[in-house]
């Protein structure tokens, strides 16, 4: 993994030792998503932050996270302690856990696509079938 990783520029240092309960990372993610209509840079920092920089994302860590990437902090860490938003987010996980059976997992308009790595032949005739 670390040699497939290093040839797309991500290095998986394997410096966090301990498997994380990803819900409140999704509860920030939503928060993202939410409050900025965006959470691609936020996605790219927890992925550095816990597979190259060995940083656990409990929720300290979270919040200062969410600052790097120009979150209001104390508004990420509201909404990841505010059990309806954490309700929200395990609702989601649910209703996708059904047919989600690897990652990435991947939906277009709101329809379950495909999981796992796939060739770009696969993603150009899903998108074309999403577009008809």
């Amino acid at each position: 993994m670390k040699e497939a990783g290093l040839s797309v520029g991500i290095d998986f240092t394997g410096k966090c030792d301990r498997s994380p309960n990803t819900l409140l990372s999704h509860v920030l993610m939503d928060f993202a998503l939410k409050t900025t209509n965006d959470n691609n840079a936020l996605a790219e920092r927890l992925f550095k932050a816990y597979f190259t920089d060995g940083i656990y994302p409990d929720l300290e860590n979270l919040v200062t996270l969410a600052a790097e990437v120009g979150l209001d902090p104390e508004a990420a860490r509201a909404h990841m302690s505010d059990q309806t938003a954490i309700e929200a987010v395990q609702a989601e996980v649910m209703k996708n856990s059904r047919s989600t059976n690897g990652v990435p997992f991947f939906i277009m308009n709101d329809i379950p696509a495909f999981s796992g790595a796939q060739d770009p032949a696969t993603f150009l005739h899903a998108f074309a079938q999403v577009s008809k």
